[in-house]
């Protein structure tokens, strides 16, 4: 005798539970299964022997989209293909769905009159891609089809199906399937089956009569006969967030056990919304509060580092390549390094450095990774080998190997996309890789001692006594129905009522959530307390629930729904809340005061840093600038401790001084003839270009052209004035970009300087380019705070070129007169300079500024490197910002290098103000 299984079917999970709960008590049987329409398809592919079948509906809807012509997705498939592929895959599945399975909708029932062009489009649309498809249908519709289409006679048992009408609510394809399966099984249905699946739709009404919370589980969404006196078994409370509302239930819950005798934790219920933010804010709660949870979904989510690789890596591979996908590469947890050198490689990038040199120490695998993120692609041959080797070294050890099993899966559909092609689809290869959030997929656990978890698009699992519903605001309690982007409620009715189609509207839809919603309040005994989450997790404010107004209406004295509401936030209405522990009033403390005081250390602060030897390291001008203007400034640089930000590339000033710099470095080389206008000019442009790969890649993209051109206008005609400078003097240049070295009363320093100038006087001018105007500069030379091109001036001094092999220009430095520091302005082409050259007063804007120009800063200098030495470090006052910039002349951008410069500033006036 062949086997029967007699199917209960059950719109959800809870109500499975419930169900196998009651059958398990009331009328235990053999050969009984509860589940959901899932399973149902999971057990008839069993008895028929149908088996699992790998399709490819994915590529082939995707490319039958892309293929039809003048569809109604035309136009929008090529701006969001992804998002437009599921919009047009569930309206294909529900007008499938809402079809006599095997009958096709005829061209001639599309010609429908009544102004309904729209639907009658987009149906039509999708009658044309069934066709492109040749028979495929999505993977849950074929498995019906299979089953529909089986014999009889394959099957190696029966299976009956027991349902109750809108529970589930049922397509027609659904209908047919239960119908063949019934008939095929040949088994007459037990009533009492059928009766225990009514159970589930009876309104018990557990709650005493004549109460509140018997109003709501009997009169609520419907006209009341009569309103009843509102009193203490239901109540409606207003919270800031969905933080709060889960402290606020866990403390509740406390209060229950502790003042309720007999009351289990089972017999608390929580109603919570489908969200992940609800599932781990209750989790954390209820966990802190030592309250264990039956039924919670607690779904960590994790990320998807194999696509994420991917996906970056094509950013990479697509030059310019940004900044931030390069990052994302190099700090990825896949990378053959060590993830601390990926942050450091990534950290690099992000400073603007791209050259992706390799580390020391770095193995063969890592070598070849840095070569793959700098070099990039055009043709489709090559990309295809690039991912092929990325993936290759991608190395996840044990704990990530799924990751990059994930990667490799995913290269072989990128090249799958590339084989054939001439060009390189971009676009079609990131939507192949897109990363997603992947579930930990952790289930519930549903212990039978903890407190009990509904879930709002859920039946409830087992009754309780007590329920607090957690996030009734606005479009929860139901959940609000929407439209689709294809079929509007009124597309749908006009589909239903000219072709006969079974199609569930959103106003069904919105009927049905709100009776789920009943049967989950009908669950209750004795008390349910909802909160109104005031703002939603990004903190905007949100209105409660469409349904307080239907339960307004129930009530004796009730003006609106709002009024119901008890404010946590209101010491009168806090007093009134039912079940809520509060703390014994307290005096309200300060928060602790931040002491900003200067400090002593036991130690020279400057041997902070040195070599291996024990040698102090050099500091440099811009340091030694720092120090100048903020000792804790120059203090968080010297060990490490400035921030480390990520922000989006952009042109900033020193990206721009940068490239001016490289360029006229280029242009202006010792030993070299100095260039004509025609040649600076054809010249400027190339170089830029150079100076651009290499400093700011991203600069070469179509959106920052004007950028481009600005930029190379700027510095042409900078490099023309700057020719006619040193054409003027008869000046020769002995070198450019060099590093100096020498000592500032012992401590020794270094520094690049832009560009040393022999004068045939035996002058020797040090030159320093600065990407601004006079204006900016002046100020501080005219008050003798400018110390920069004064300290090269003292390494050549003192030591010299750090490098000892070019002896022709150590031999031209030390034949040298005197030297002269010139600033050269590329903005405005000025000159400011403390030297006196008989030929400057040939040039325009060549300005001589009288006096020391580093005569305070040097002394300030001085004084700071002395208060080091010994330990000291003076914090900034809040005058310092003002004595800098308008007393010095100098802009104080180190104090803005760390939030905590200005969290540690002691007030009152500047140390150095006079």
């Amino acid at each position: 005798m062949m086997q029967a299984i007699q199917f209960l079917l059950v719109p959800d999970g809870g109500a499975a539970r419930r169900l196998r709960r009651i059958l398990a008590t009331q009328s235990p049987s053999m050969g009984v299964v509860v589940g959901t329409w899932p399973e149902l398809v999971e057990q008839a592919r069993s008895a028929y022997l149908i088996p699992t079948q790998v399709s490819d509906w994915k590529s082939q809807f995707h490319s039958a989209l892309e293929q039809l012509p003048n569809a109604f997705w035309s136009n929008s498939f090529e701006v969001a293909p992804q998002e437009v592929e599921a919009e047009v895959e569930a309206a294909l599945s529900l007008v499938v769905s809402a079809t006599q399975p095997g009958i096709e909708i005829s061209s001639d029932a599309l010609n429908f009159e009544g102004g309904a062009d729209r639907p009658r489009k987009h149906v039509a649309d999708i009658v044309r891609l069934l066709v492109e498809l040749d028979g495929l249908l999505p993977d849950e519709l074929l498995n019906m089809q299979q089953l529909l289409s089986a014999e009889p006679s394959a099957g190696i048992r029966q299976v009956a199906v027991y349902y109750v009408e809108g529970f589930p609510s049922l397509t027609r394809w659904q209908r047919a399937l239960i119908d063949k399966l019934n008939a095929d099984s040949g088994i007459e249905h037990d009533p009492k089956l059928i009766g225990l699946i009514a159970s589930l739709l009876l309104d018990p009404s557990p709650a005493t009569p004549q109460t509140s919370l018997q109003a709501l589980q009997q009169c609520l969404f419907a006209v009341p006969e009569e309103t009843v006196p509102r009193d203490d078994t239901v109540q409606w409370v207003g919270v800031r967030d969905f933080l709060e509302e889960a402290e606020v239930a866990a403390g509740m819950a406390q209060q229950l056990l502790a003042e309720t005798p007999g009351l289990a934790p089972a017999d608390i219920g929580l109603l919570l919304p489908d969200t992940f933010e609800y599932s781990l804010a209750v989790n954390d709660a209820f966990s802190t509060a030592g309250l264990s949870l039956s039924g919670l979904p607690v779904d960590h989510w994790q990320r998807d580092l194999g696509h994420e690789a991917l996906f970056h890596f094509l950013y990479c591979r697509q030059k310019p390549s940004p900044a931030m996908a390069l990052a994302v590469c190099l700090s990825s947890p896949l990378m053959p390094w060590p993830k601390e050198q990926g942050a450091e490689l990534a950290q690099a990038v992000m400073d603007g450095d791209y050259r992706l040199r390799p580390f020391p120490a770095a193995s063969r695998a890592a070598r070849q990774m840095l070569g793959l993120l700098g070099e990039g692609d055009d043709r489709p041959d090559t990309l295809a080998a690039a991912i092929q080797t990325f993936v290759s070294l991608l190395d996840g050890s044990e704990k990530l190997e799924s990751h990059v099993y994930q990667a490799k899966a995913t290269a072989v559909e990128l090249c799958a996309a590339l084989s054939g092609k001439t060009d390189i689809d971009w676009s079609l290869l990131r939507r192949l890789s897109s990363p997603k959030n992947i579930s930990t997929g952790e289930s519930p656990d549903f212990n039978l001692e903890g407190i009990t978890v509904w879930r709002e698009a859920h039946e409830a699992w087992r009754p309780v006594r007590f329920l607090m519903v957690l996030g009734f605001a606005s479009g929860h309690y139901p959940v609000a129905s929407s439209d689709s982007a294809v079929f509007v409620s009124e597309d749908l009715l006009a589909l239903r009522d000219v072709l006969g189609l079974s199609l569930a509207t959103p106003a069904d839809q919105m009927r049905d959530r709100r009776a789920r919603f009943k049967r989950q309040l009908a669950s209750v005994a004795e008390f349910v307390c909802f909160t109104i989450p005031r703002r939603d997790a990004s903190g905007a404010s949100q209105s409660p629930s469409e349904s307080l107004v239907f339960m307004g209406q129930l009530y004796s004295g009730i003006d609106d729904g709002e009024s119901l509401i008890l404010e946590m936030d209101v010491a009168a209405d806090r007093d009134r809340i039912h079940f809520l522990p509060q703390a014994a009033p307290q005096s309200p403390q300060q928060p602790r005061a931040i002491v900003a005081e200067d400090m002593q250390f036991e130690c020279d602060l400057l041997a902070l840093r040195t070599d291996a030897e024990g040698n102090l390291r050099p500091e440099s001008p811009s340091s030694l600038e720092t120090l100048m203007v903020s000792r804790l400034a120059w203090l968080l640089r010297r060990i490490n401790a400035e921030p480390q930000g990520w922000e989006p590339e952009r042109p900033d000033v020193m990206l721009l001084g940068t490239l001016t710099h490289q360029v006229l470095e280029e242009l202006f080389q010792p030993s070299r003839p100095i260039p004509d206008p025609q040649a600076i000019s054809t010249h400027v442009e190339p170089l830029l270009d150079a100076a651009i790969r290499t400093h700011a890649p991203f600069l070469r993209s179509a959106q920052w052209q004007v950028e481009r051109r600005h930029l190379a206008s700027g510095i042409t005609k900078a490099a023309l004035a700057w020719r006619d400078v040193l054409v003027t003097l008869n000046a020769e240049i002995l070198g450019t970009e060099e590093w100096l070295e020498g000592d500032l009363d012992g401590l020794p320093i270094h520094g690049q300087a832009d560009i040393l100038l022999g004068l045939p006087d035996g002058r020797l001018l040090v030159v320093d380019y600065k990407r601004s105007s006079a204006n900016s500069r002046r100020p501080r030379m005219q008050k003798g705070y400018d110390s920069q091109a004064n300290l090269y001036r003292t390494m050549l001094q003192t030591g010299g070129p750090k490098s000892e092999d070019n002896t022709a220009l150590l031999e031209r430095l030390k034949a040298g007169d005197s030297t002269g520091i010139v600033y050269f302005m590329t903005n405005d082409q000025t000159s400011l300079s403390d030297a006196l050259v008989v030929e400057s007063g040939a040039i325009p804007g060549w300005e001589v500024l009288d006096g020391d120009v580093a005569q305070q800063a040097m002394a300030l200098i001085r004084e700071r490197l002395g208060e080091v030495r010994a330990g000291q470090l003076y914090l900034n006052r809040d005058g310092d910002a003002t004595f800098f910039d308008k007393q010095a002349g100098v802009k104080p951008y180190a104090l803005d290098n760390s939030p905590l410069i200005p969290l540690f500033t002691i007030p009152g006036d500047a140390r150095e103000a006079k």
